[in-house]
């Protein structure tokens, strides 16, 4: 058998493996012993993706649609109704909803069809929009749009803070570090609502109520301040706007932060001394689809940033992205404001220099996120392209069949395929050259291991002949060429090659003439500039359960199948675990803690009624010491049911992690 390295795609991680290819199919996969991440490790996930690289739920030919059913047509069929219906309609009613799974070559080129041959700026990766909160904070503190440390700086760390993430089950291998670093002593924390698999594992678990994450960060800085813990020195040389943050110090007394995070007050300030006096510290926290909210990533920013740890060796503000490339996508511009790098398309020199290397003038105005203008009635949007998305999308449904015109692009079947008018394949990521950048900013390539069926193109190719036959031809030989364009406009990607590539396990950007070896973590020393406290709000209204709905519904994800994720689906030995989840909890579960079950008069497995001001579903209890009296948890990868009854509270879950829903639960 021959066996190929290659790079896990399941989540951020950006792990090492080999696969094992047999008469040009995937037939096994194997841990690659000396990868700098994964370690000779892989998760649950990782070990099944050769099922998932040798489905039969392949996409593997172009179908089309009028009135009828699809049929089977060319590729020049497909993408000649494609183009002829895009030119339909203005710029401003036409929509490009990236995948966070594209390849980084595949994000560039998707980005740069949208703008300079659609003329639309209304590109995006909204599945997974909580991350773009992390990289606002985190640009705008430091000028790094991505993870401020390094997965490999993580056994050395003194201190490490799990902030609403269960890491050991959305990222596993970096729970395990994080567990390692624990058994090496390292003081880790974890704060969540819900009692999780790396809660059990930290020496320290700070259970906050529900909505509160934020108030608890409070405390904690508000602690490191007046018990002068911070160094004044460390504040004045290097960081600025301080007093922004102190002036939320004083809004609520300790007691009042106490009572509102459930917290004691020998809880918090045990945990903020060993912060302030710990030489090295890191936090990690969820910037997905239930990631927290921006203003409470600017609370962890501030607060790591006064206790000095930040831009040391050991040291870093981690957001975790549970899609593989996900940072690779806003590294690549996919964002209705953003060029690559984190650019902004406002900036008059950025927009010339695109304009030169593309030949043509781009669009000015800054586009419309695809969910906000599926959600918006009055919305311009008419037609709209989709690459490879999860059935999340399929919430929005009804928006969607009121459109003129959706394509979909994507190598695997996937129900929202339904909704397409053309649907046009592509190759998956180990039938291509490809690279993809994890979330602490390490770019891999990943080379070919099989041919593609006969017919197929790789999403460089489909995207290159999509623009050539809209008249706008793109002169690339191979996809290196690609990445040769986005190092030419991409400071941080501008010492990056293939061949650079190919002789290791990546480079960590920005990689430049300064840092030609890639840059493993942010530093101080080289910043070049003071960093900034992060511009917060002074408002805490944490939520709160009242008579009539007593219960706080905190929702979230889990390891085997999570985020409506299209993908799972495919692999049998997820799929497998998820389905023994639902023999004992055929409906899905709603998780609450024996008190509470013993005052609704249930046990385990019995149905129960949730009902919120919005809506109610039938579901299981689970009971659960996981979590406290009067909350309430429901993940919202088990069942349709969950899914629907969800809806009905889209503008509560953008708060992410911190997203809480008052209800009832009665027994059936």
């Amino acid at each position: 058998m021959n066996q190929k390295p290659g790079v896990c795609t399941f989540c951020g991680t950006g792990c090492g493996h080999f696969i094992g290819v047999e008469n040009n199919r995937i037939a096994r996969v194997y841990p690659s012993q000396n990868h700098p991440v994964s370690k000779g490790r892989l998760c649950v996930r990782g070990w099944n993706i050769h099922e998932l690289l040798d489905t039969p739920d392949r996409i593997k030919k172009p179908l089309i649609r009028s009135d009828g059913p699809f049929v089977e047509a060319s590729c020049d069929e497909a993408v000649g109704r494609l183009i002829d219906s895009l030119k339909k309609y203005p710029p401003e009613s036409i929509g490009f909803l990236a995948s966070p799974r594209s390849s980084n070559e595949e994000q560039y080129l998707l980005m740069k069809l949208a703008r300079s041959v659609f003329g639309t700026n209304n590109i995006c990766l909204d599945s997974e929009s909580g991350h773009r909160a992390s990289l606002n904070v985190l640009h705008a503190g430091t000028g790094m749009a991505g993870m401020l440390g390094s997965i490999e700086e993580i056994c050395g760390a003194e201190f490490i803070l799990v902030a609403g993430i269960d890491i050991t089950r959305q990222n596993p291998i970096i729970g395990s570090e994080i567990h390692m670093a624990a058994r090496a002593g390292a003081m880790v924390v974890t704060m969540d609502s819900r009692r999780t698999q790396i809660a059990r594992l930290s020496k320290k678990f700070l259970q906050v109520r529900p909505g509160a994450n934020k108030l608890a960060v409070l405390a904690l800085a508000k602690t490191i301040y007046e018990e002068n813990l911070h160094d004044p020195s460390f504040l004045e040389a290097h960081t600025e706007g301080f007093e922004g943050f102190r002036r939320a110090f004083g809004k609520l007394s300790e007691n009042e932060l106490y009572e509102k995070t459930g917290l004691k007050a020998d809880e918090i300030k045990t945990v903020a001394r060993h912060l302030a006096r710990a030489k090295s510290a890191m936090v990690f926290f969820s910037s997905g689809i239930s990631g927290l909210d921006e203003d409470t990533i600017g609370y962890i920013y501030n607060l790591f940033l006064l206790a000095g740890k930040i831009g040391k060796e050991g040291c870093g503000v981690n957001p975790i992205a549970g899609l593989n490339n996900l940072q690779g996508g806003y590294d690549m511009g996919l964002a209705p404001d953003l060029l690559t790098g984190f650019q902004p398309l406002a900036d008059a020199a950025t927009a010339k220099k695109f304009e030169k290397e593309w030949g043509t003038a781009l669009p000015s105005s800054p586009g419309k996120p695809i969910y906000r203008s599926l959600a918006d009635q009055a919305s311009e949007l008419k037609a709209l392209v989709v690459v490879d998305h999860d059935e999340g999308i399929v919430r929005y449904a009804d928006a969607i069949k009121k459109l003129d015109f959706v394509a979909y692009i994507g190598a695997f079947k996937n129900p929202f395929a339904e909704y397409a008018h053309v649907v046009l394949p592509i190759a998956t990521y180990v039938q291509e050259d490809a690279t993809f950048t994890n979330a602490e900013r390490r770019i891999q390539l990943s080379t070919k291991k099989i041919e593609p069926e006969d017919g197929l193109l790789p999403g460089w190719k489909l995207y290159s002949m999509i623009a050539a036959k809209a008249g706008r031809a793109w002169k690339y030989a191979k996809v290196s060429e690609v990445m040769d364009e986005i190092a030419r406009l991409t400071p941080a990607y501008a010492g990056v090659t293939h061949a650079k590539l190919a002789g290791g396990f990546g480079l960590q950007w920005p990689v430049d003439d300064k840092n030609p070896g890639g840059t493993r973590r942010f530093d101080l020393a080289k910043a070049g500039r003071k960093l900034a406290f992060y511009g917060v709000s002074d408002v805490f209204e944490a939520p709160s359960a009242d008579d009539r709905f007593p219960f706080l519904l905190m929702v979230g994800k889990a390891q085997h199948f999570w985020h409506q994720n299209n993908l799972m689906k495919k692999t049998h030995i997820p799929m497998r675990e998820y389905n023994a989840t639902l023999m004992d909890y055929p409906e899905g579960y709603v998780e609450i803690c024996p008190q509470s079950a013993k005052e609704i008069g249930v046990r385990d497995r019995w149905p129960v009624r949730v009902v919120s001001p919005h809506g109610e579903m039938r579901v299981s209890a689970r009971v659960s010491d996981d979590v406290s009296p009067n909350t309430a948890y429901a993940p919202y990868f088990v069942q349709e049911m969950i899914s629907r009854f969800l809806l009905g509270h889209t503008e509560v879950l953008r708060q992410g992690e911190d997203a809480t829903i008052p209800v009832r639960i009665e027994k059936v």
